[in-house]
């Protein structure tokens, strides 16, 4: 079977990998990237469970790991957590083994199957109908000081300010209902001396993440020009919706994808199980927009899904963190939730 993989991000890299290595002809399509990385978005955090996925190809996932991080301080809340800052750009260097994308349109009718790995943009799949996407300012930042490992909540989304190494930091922020530069810029956390020192910016850009979730991104499968296409990662919705994390449920998706390889239905229903959580987290995003009031069924949703994630986050605090990331929308916070 010979087969095409558009999009050369995180995911797609990752498929190409696993298809070379069971002897597939694959090839790698892919669009110019005006972005110092050569990523949107760059998005260098994610759990522990990254590293067993990133071995399943090959690699060793250790080397990839810039921070461990014991914690997250969101607002004033301090949760324990496992979590890792990667070097995202070197891992999809080491995933493709020197092959360089094609930067030209897609010849369907010379390939068996073709792989939509384009993210957000969904380029070859259906469009979504009730799709959520998010907006994000990211920047990559130098510093001459320590920053603070920290997050702030607010406004269906949050600004955030992780370690990476050699005083090097990612700041960014993902909101639903303002500009997130100017959510940043309101926190001083850019273009502002608290924010960095005498520090640079080394990269910045702007993206999305789509928050839909793979419930609501259907159908996975298509059909163009005689081709089949089938969809993975953040391109059939596997991204978090709280969150926002996407690395290792767009690399579960290929996992799926490759055990369900002849069989679409098999595919669509090992998805929808696998990321079954998502359309809770997806149904509290919405309650937040519509300003509805949140509770302890929303607390239980968020307590048990962040464990995917290596955090530990208590009932109280859940109901705290939830009524922050939505104060912005006019929600409410109740004492029992529907």
């Amino acid at each position: 079977m010979k087969v095409a993989i558009s999009g050369a991000g995180i995911t797609g890299a990752y498929l190409f990998r696993m298809l070379e290595n069971q002897g597939c002809e694959v090839h790698l399509y892919d669009r110019r990237k005006n972005t110092g990385c050569g990523l949107t978005p760059c998005a260098w955090g994610t759990s522990t469970a990254f590293i067993e996925l990133v071995s399943n190809a090959g690699l060793d996932g250790n080397k990839y790991i810039l921070q461990r991080l014991d914690h997250l301080q969101m607002d004033e809340i301090r949760v324990r957590a496992e979590l890792l800052t990667i070097d995202k750009p070197r891992l999809i260097k080491d995933l493709l083994r020197g092959t360089r994308p094609h930067l030209a349109p897609l010849p369907f009718a010379d390939y068996d199957r073709v792989i939509d790995a384009t993210g957000v943009a969904r380029a070859l799949l259906p469009p979504v109908a009730d799709d959520l996407v998010l907006n994000c300012r990211q920047e990559l930042v130098q510093s001459d000081q320590a920053l603070p490992n920290r997050i702030k909540l607010g406004g269906i989304g949050y600004a955030w300010c992780f370690p990476l190494d050699d005083n090097r930091y990612h700041i960014g922020c993902g909101n639903l209902l303002h500009d997130p530069g100017q959510f940043l810029e309101q926190l001083g956390w850019i273009d502002h001396p608290s924010a960095t020192g005498t520090g640079r910016v080394l990269c910045r850009c702007d993206g999305r993440i789509r928050l839909t979730g793979p419930h609501l991104s259907q159908p996975f499968v298509t059909r163009r020009f005689e081709t089949e296409i089938w969809g993975i990662g953040e391109a059939i919705g596997c991204v978090a919706p709280l969150a926002g994390d996407g690395i290792v449920p767009g690399l579960r998706s290929v996992q799926l994808l490759l055990a369900a390889w002849h069989d679409p239905t098999q595919y669509r229903q090992a998805v929808l199980d696998e990321f079954h959580w998502m359309w809770e987290e997806r149904a509290i995003i919405e309650r937040l927009r519509q300003g509805q009031g949140v509770g302890l069924r929303q607390a239980r949703v968020l307590r048990k899904n962040s464990q995917r994630m290596g955090m530990t986050v208590g009932l109280r605090h859940a109901i705290t963190l939830l009524r922050r990331m939505g104060n912005a929308a006019g929600s409410r916070v109740c004492g029992s939730g529907g």
